[in-house]
């Protein structure tokens, strides 16, 4: 269903299928982002605890991440996007 995908809309899509397939649980998916400061400058949270508007991500702490700075998506174990340069 899913690959390791670079080209542009495919973390829409992703992020969409997660939320709208109702064979697919938010909650096995993990979103990997560049949060400066942090920790390798990346943060995890997981499927079921974003939302997504249009080209962005919201967290619940109300902070916006734009789809370009997702680095990763996992679906258990599985890489369904890896971003190349991070």
């Amino acid at each position: 269903m899913f690959g390791i995908h670079v080209k542009k809309g495919r973390v829409r899509s992703i992020l969409e299928s997660m939320i709208w397939d109702p064979r697919l649980e938010p909650r096995e998916f993990r979103i990997v982002f560049v949060s400066r400061g942090s920790p390798n400058n990346l943060e995890e949270v997981r499927g079921d605890e974003i939302e997504v508007k249009g080209d962005r991500i919201v967290l619940r702490d109300g902070r916006e991440i734009p789809h370009h700075r997702i680095a990763a998506i996992w679906k258990g174990k599985e890489p369904l996007y890896l971003k190349k340069d991070i």
